[in-house]
């Protein structure tokens, strides 16, 4: 109802930009999906979108502008994910979220995901996972659970065990960017992240220990 509202306060012409933005997004995901984006031009991109050239920079400063906002976003898609994860269960709940958020994220198409990928390496001026970040505060929750539930030990803080889980899955994504196979990235991701949260539980510690002890 308040997004119905806000659009109805919009002006014509407001209206048509919101409009031109989302249509020059469209063309530039398909394009960067077809060629890569090294291999993309501005000229690809508008004239898939059927506007002038310099339509592109009133919306986006370059076509890896594109690839950021994309990436932005995919905040959205990690909200979406943890909403629809059962309440309890560590390693149930991490891997049901990296499934659900990552077959979200692979609707975007691989070659945008080789794209923002490949962008780690070359902006260094762009902040890609700041704590403030809802991918963050999730994981947080999740391993926050983990820890009440006596699963997780709580000698660690929170962030030893989110960045351990991030590494997990920025490492999957990138090598789901190489794989021939044809697998989908949840699948990759899930069976990544069940081993690493796995390994993060006091169970498994556990184990360890008495193995340890057993060759001691």
């Amino acid at each position: 109802m308040e997004d119905e509202v806000k659009q109805k306060k919009l002006t014509k012409r407001q209206q048509q930009a919101l409009e031109t933005e989302a249509r020059i997004y469209k063309a530039a995901t398909e394009v960067i999906n077809e060629k890569g984006l090294n291999n993309t031009s501005i000229e690809d991109i508008t004239s898939r979108a059927g506007v002038a050239q310099g339509s592109f920079y009133t919306y986006f400063k370059s076509k890896e502008d594109v690839v950021l906002y994309t990436f932005k976003n995919a905040d959205n898609v990690y909200e979406r994910a943890f909403e629809k994860i059962p309440e309890k269960g560590f390693v149930e709940r991490i891997v049901m979220f990296t499934k659900l958020s990552s077959q979200d994220y692979e609707k975007n198409g691989k070659g945008i995901i080789k794209a923002f990928t490949s962008l780690y390496f070359m902006r260094e001026d762009f902040d890609f996972y700041p704590e403030g970040r809802i991918l963050f505060c999730c994981l947080k929750k999740i391993v926050q659970g983990g820890i009440d539930e006596g699963v997780l030990s709580g000698d660690q803080p929170v962030m030893f065990y989110v960045n351990r889980l991030l590494t997990a899955m920025i490492g999957t994504e990138t090598m789901w960017c190489f794989d021939k196979t044809g697998a989908a990235l949840s699948d990759m991701m899930a069976k990544e992240v069940e081993l690493v949260a796995k390994g993060l539980t006091m169970k498994f510690l556990w184990i360890l220990m008495s193995y340890g002890n057993m060759n001691a």
